[in-house]
């Protein structure tokens, strides 16, 4: 692999998760869709709560579960997602690894939400196109406000 080539696989990894963070934000889940591997699969940890009793960890395992699962949790949520500092490594021809400082603020009915951690990502180049194939989202501090 040519350095070059590295340079430009990380530049549209990181296109690829501003496409993903702003297609969230924005409720596009045709877009957002389009930045996951069939096989995607999420876990969640220090995850926003419908209650304060209900659990903070979740998974789910196809890209097509997470979309439906994602326009159901944020139907009544203004969500900001803020990723910065990405530590993108390319692994081998067509897959790569990231860690991306995370900071997300949710305004729901019954909480506003703060968080703060990493996404760590598994990408795959599926087609030409980079995808993220897995994503561990942690927590390293939550703030909740009831409402």
């Amino acid at each position: 692999m040519h350095k070059q080539d590295v340079t430009v696989d990380i530049l549209e990894i990181q296109a690829l998760k501003a496409r993903y963070v702003r297609a969230a934000d924005m409720k596009d889940w045709a877009a957002l869709r389009t930045c996951l591997a069939d096989d995607f699969r999420c876990i969640v940890k220090g995850a926003p709560r419908t209650s304060a009793n209900a659990a903070d960890t979740y998974e789910v395992t196809s890209a097509d579960e997470f979309v439906l699962n994602a326009q159901g949790m944020t139907s009544q949520i203004e969500a900001i997602h803020q990723l910065s500092l990405p530590e993108i490594t390319v692994t081998e021809e067509g897959t790569a690894n990231g860690i991306w400082v995370l900071h997300d603020y949710l305004i729901a009915p019954h909480c506003i939400f703060r968080g703060w951690g990493h996404y760590h990502d598994a990408y795959v180049r599926i087609g030409g196109r980079w995808k993220i194939q897995s994503s561990l989202v942690t927590r390293m501090r939550v703030e909740e406000t009831w409402l």
